[in-house]
């Protein structure tokens, strides 16, 4: 009796392991739930857009600036001490006239920006990021009229910090 009893118990358990119900559970991968993207207001998404302009405008002329910094100061001490001939006087004086035109320039885009991120209550949260970039614009700009083009490459600096983090802060 006992022989069939441990038959009757080894045959369930051997039909149970066998039937495919049993061993093989089939299931349906489950669909990957899409991230909701947060709602974007279009005056956060217009200002990003500009600061990344800016940015890039800003970083690339830094770039280009940066290795002339140290002719610049020297042109600029020889100038002061009179041994320049009057031709690279001129000459020293016309890209003084044009540095200082591409950073006024500067100065309004930037200047525009911060005034945006001031007014538009959607940029307030941001504007802290930004603030004080137009009083750097304007450092940058006396700096370069006053032949101090190391101030004019660390205000430049400044700004790009400045920009790079509003950008990075900014959603979209």
């Amino acid at each position: 009796m006992k022989v069939w009893v441990f038959l009757g118990v080894l045959a369930v358990c051997v039909a149970a392991l066998t039937s495919p119900a049993a061993a093989q559970k089939q299931t349906r991968p489950r669909p990957t739930p899409t991230p909701v993207k947060p709602f974007v207001n279009q005056d956060v998404r217009t200002a990003k857009q500009t600061a990344s302009n800016q940015l890039s405008n800003v970083s690339g002329y830094l770039n280009r600036f940066t290795p002339l910094v140290q002719t610049l100061n020297d042109l600029a001490r020889d100038q002061k001490a009179g041994k320049l001939s009057k031709r690279a006087s001129t000459d020293f004086d016309n890209a003084k006239k044009k540095l200082s035109l591409q950073l006024s320039d500067f100065k309004v885009g930037l200047t525009n920006l911060e005034n945006d991120f001031r007014t538009k209550p959607a940029l307030a949260k941001y504007f802290i990021k930004i603030q004080g970039i137009t009083d750097l614009s304007v450092t940058t700009l006396d700096a370069a009229n006053n032949s101090r083009f190391d101030t004019v490459r660390e205000s430049l600096k400044g700004i790009v910090q400045r920009l790079t983090d509003t950008v990075a802060a900014m959603p979209g």
